[in-house]
C-alpha cells in the first residue's frame, strides 16, 4: 500500500487491460512490468480509476485504523458527515444515524455542509463586491471569472493541468476545512475531526490540513457500526421512545449546505444568501467537462463576472468514487433534496466567530515533458510504426493517439507490449519464422477449408505446380486446400466440434506416402496439419530408428517381468537390434 497516495494497486489482481489508463482524466498511470501504478504526481484523486476497474485492483487506502485510534489519544472526536450521507443511509432518520455514530465512542456528529454555509455567504459578499468594482470602474483589471474552491479534485485539476486559470479560484476553504476550523474553534483545539463521505480527494486534505485528522468513506463506517454490533433498527426504537425531535447534529443542523452535495447545489446556496447578487453562475461536473468549460476561456471576454460551480464527479458528490453502487444515482439526488428541503433558513449567522476562511489545497505543479520530433519518430519505430499510416490511434493501449503513447513510453510510463497492433504483428513474425523453420511441410486452414498460411515445404511437398503458386503468392492465403490435396479431410474431422483434437493418418498421393498430423488451433474455426514425405530416404531412415527404438523399449519391459525365462537370449536380442540403429545411423546423409 503506497501510503503518499490513497489510491494504489493491488498488482495480483491487474489484469494487463489498460482500462484505468483509458478513463484516466490525467493520465496519472504508470504500467511496470505489465501492472498498473498510480502516479500520485499526477493523480487529482478523482476516483475513477477505482470505479471501473474490471478487476477491483484499483484500491482506496484504509484509514479506519487512523480514526480508531484518534478514539483512544483524544477525549473528544467528532465526525464531520457529509451532505451526501442522505442519500446513502436511506431509510435511517438523521438522529438515529447520530446515535449510531456515537455509539462507537465519538463526542458528537457535526454537518460538513456547516461548513459549506460559511463558505456560501462569504462567497455572496465576494461577488457583491466585485460587481460594485465593475460597475465603478475604480479597477481596469477587476477579475470576472470565479472558479469555485469546495471539490478537492476540481482544485487540483486546475492548479496542475490548467495552471493559467489558478488566479480565478476563489480563495475560499473548502467546506471540509471550514468546518473543521469551525469546530476547533468551539469545541476546542484538542479536539479529533474525522470525515465521512463518498470522497476519495478528502483524504488527501486530510494528509495536508492539521485540522482534519483522518478520512473514511460511509462503507467503512458502515462496516465499523457492524463489527461493533450497533444495528441502527434497534436504536431508532429506542430513540422514538426516550428522545425527543431533532436531528442530533453539534452544535446546530445545516442549512442550504446540504446542497452541496448534487450539482448546482453550491449555486442555490450561495443565491440563499444574495439572491440578486448579479454574477452568471453555471455547474460542470466531471473533469472532462470541466477542461472543455474553461480552456481557452478569458477573463477580459466577459463583461459580468461568471462563477462556475466545478465537481469533478459527474452529478455531483452524491456520485462520489465511494457512494455505494447498489442505488441509482437519481434516486441519490432525490433522497439529498428531500433532506434538504426541510433544512433551516440560515446557519451560517449562528456561527460566532467565524473562522478563517481562506486557504485551497497547495499543489505541487508537474514540470510538462516535451519531446522532439525525431525521439518520437524513434520511439514509432520500436512499435512497428514506420509510417503515418501505421499510425492506427485505436487507443487499445489507453492513449488516445499512438503520439501520446509513445511520448508515455519516454517518459517511462508505458511499456511497448501495451500496443496490440504491435504485439499482434510480433506475434505474427514469430510463428511465420517458426513455420519457415520448420523441416516439415505445415499448413493452416480456416473451417472453409481455405488456407491461411503455409511454408515453402509444404508447397515443395504438394509438387511442382503448387510450388510455382506458392513462389507467386507466398504463403498461399486464401487458397483451396480441397483442391490441392486430399489430406483436406483430415482437417474437417478435427474441425467439428466432437471430434478429436488430433488425428495423425498416412495416406499415398501419386508415387509418395505422407505421414500428416493434423490439430486444431482453435475448435472450430482453424486447424493446422504437419505434413512428411516418409518416402525420402532421410525420413525413412528415421521411421526405421524410430521403430526400432520402440521394438526396444517393448522388448525390455518384457524382459522385466520374465527375465528368468528369457535369460540370455534377451541381451542378443538387444545387441541385434542395437546394431541395426547403428547401421543406418552411420549412414552419411549425402550417400543417400
Amino acid at each position: 500500500m503506497n501510503y503518499l497516495n490513497p489510491i494504489y494497486t493491488e498488482k495480483t489482481q491487474c489484469q494487463d487491460c489498460y482500462k484505468c489508463i483509458r478513463e484516466c482524466p490525467v493520465k496519472a498511470i504508470r504500467v511496470e512490468n505489465g501492472h498498473a501504478a498510480v502516479i500520485s504526481s499526477l493523480c487529482v484523486l478523482c476516483g475513477h480509476c477505482v470505479t471501473v476497474c474490471p478487476a477491483g485492483a484499483k484500491r482506496v487506502r484504509d484509514d479506519l485504523g487512523r480514526a480508531r485510534q484518534l478514539l483512544k489519544l483524544k477525549d473528544k472526536v467528532i465526525v464531520s458527515l457529509a451532505p451526501s450521507f442522505a442519500s446513502e443511509f436511506t431509510g435511517i432518520p438523521p438522529e438515529t444515524l447520530v446515535e449510531a455514530i456515537k455509539s462507537l465512542g465519538f463526542f458528537g456528529v457535526s454537518e460538513t455542509a456547516i461548513g459549506a454555509d460559511l463558505v456560501s455567504a462569504r462567497l455572496a459578499e465576494d461577488f457583491a463586491l466585485a460587481r460594485g468594482k465593475i460597475a465603478s470602474g475604480t479597477e481596469s483589471d477587476t477579475k470576472r471569472l470565479y472558479l469555485s474552491s469546495a471539490c478537492p479534485s476540481a482544485v487540483e485539476y486546475v492548479k496542475r493541468y490548467l495552471p493559467e486559470y489558478e488566479r480565478f479560484i476563489t480563495d475560499r476553504a473548502s467546506p471540509l476545512l471550514a468546518h473543521s476550523r469551525y469546530l476547533r474553534q468551539i469545541y476546542g483545539e484538542d479536539i479529533g475531526v474525522v470525515f465521512v463521505g463518498p470522497c476519495i480527494a478528502k483524504k488527501r486534505e486530510a494528509d495536508v490540513w492539521q485540522t482534519v485528522d483522518a478520512a473514511i468513506s460511509f462503507a467503512e463506517l458502515a462496516g465499523w457500526m457492524n463489527d461493533a454490533g450497533i444495528d441502527p433498527g434497534n436504536l431508532r426504537e429506542r430513540h422514538d421512545k426516550n428522545m425527543g425531535s431533532g436531528s442530533g447534529f453539534i452544535p446546530f443542523r445545516a442549512s442550504s449546505g446540504s446542497l452541496y452535495g448534487v450539482d448546482g447545489g453550491m449555486i442555490a446556496s450561495v443565491k440563499k444568501f444574495s439572491p440578486s447578487v448579479g454574477v452568471h453562475m453555471m455547474s460542470v461536473t466531471g473533469l472532462g467537462a470541466i477542461d472543455a468549460a474553461i480552456r481557452g476561456l478569458k477573463n477580459e471576454d466577459l463583461e459580468v463576472p461568471l462563477f462556475m460551480e466545478l465537481l469533478a464527479c459527474p452529478g455531483g458528490c452524491v456520485n462520489g468514487p465511494l457512494v455505494s453502487l447498489k442505488r441509482p444515482s437519481s434516486l441519490r439526488r432525490i433522497r439529498l433534496l428531500e433532506y434538504a428541503q426541510n433544512a433551516p433558513e440560515e446557519s451560517a449567522a449562528l456561527c460566532d466567530p467565524v473562522p478563517e476562511l481562506a486557504g485551497t489545497l497547495p499543489i505541487e505543479r508537474p514540470v510538462p515533458l516535451s519531446h522532439s520530433e525525431d525521439e518520437l519518430r524513434s520511439a514509432l519505430k520500436q512499435v512497428g510504426k514506420l509510417t503515418i499510416a501505421d499510425e492506427l490511434n485505436c487507443g487499445s493501449c489507453g492513449y488516445d493517439t499512438c503520439r501520446l503513447f509513445v511520448a508515455a513510453m519516454l517518459e517511462n510510463r508505458a511499456e511497448k507490449t501495451m500496443c496490440v497492433s504491435y504485439m499482434r504483428k510480433l506475434a505474427q513474425k514469430k510463428a511465420n519464422g517458426l513455420i519457415k523453420a520448420i523441416p516439415s511441410g505445415v499448413v493452416i486452414c480456416d473451417s472453409s477449408m481455405k488456407i491461411v498460411e503455409c511454408n515453402e515445404n509444404f508447397a515443395h511437398l504438394m509438387g511442382s505446380d503448387i510450388e510455382s503458386m506458392y513462389e507467386a503468392r507466398p504463403g498461399m492465403e486464401g487458397a483451396d486446400l480441397e483442391a490441392i490435396t486430399g489430406m483436406a479431410r483430415f482437417f474437417r474431422d478435427v474441425m467439428t466440434v466432437d471430434g478429436p483434437d488430433v488425428v495423425e493418418h498416412e495416406f499415398r498421393e501419386g508415387k509418395k506416402i505422407f505421414h500428416a498430423t493434423v490439430f486444431s488451433i482453435e475448435k472450430g474455426e482453424s486447424s493446422c496439419g504437419v505434413i512428411q514425405d516418409v518416402t525420402a530416404p532421410q525420413v525413412q531412415r528415421d521411421r526405421v530408428i524410430r521403430q526400432t527404438r520402440k521394438v526396444i523399449d517393448k522388448n525390455l519391459a518384457v524382459v522385466q517381468k520374465i527375465a528368468f525365462l528369457l535369460g540370455e537370449n534377451a541381451a542378443e536380442t538387444e545387441a541385434t537390434l542395437n546394431s541395426i540403429i547403428e547401421s543406418f545411423s552411420a549412414i552419411d546423409e549425402d550417400d543417400v
